[in-house]
């Protein structure tokens, strides 16, 4: 599974994203679980399925889909 595949498993099991509607464009105002307590599950649900920690700036750079993909390859997660 690729991981924009596996991120996008995950954004279903936090916000209830359909894997059709997943993008790497997706914003937290496209989403509508994805709040304050939405993205720190999100967090949490990324660390445990890669098996890593973020940082706080990290975690706040969470803006899109696409850069958290990016912040994981960034911490060596292959595609």
């Amino acid at each position: 599974m690729s991981l924009v595949d596996r991120v996008a498993t995950l954004f279903e099991k936090a916000f209830k994203v359909e894997r059709e509607e997943f993008s790497p464009d997706l914003v937290p105002e496209e989403v509508l679980l994805w709040d304050s307590l939405g993205h720190m599950n999100l967090v949490m649900e990324l660390e445990e399925a890669f098996g890593l920690q973020f940082e706080v700036d990290e975690i706040t750079e969470m803006s899109s889909a696409g850069k958290i993909i990016e912040i994981l390859r960034s911490k060596g997660v292959p595609d």
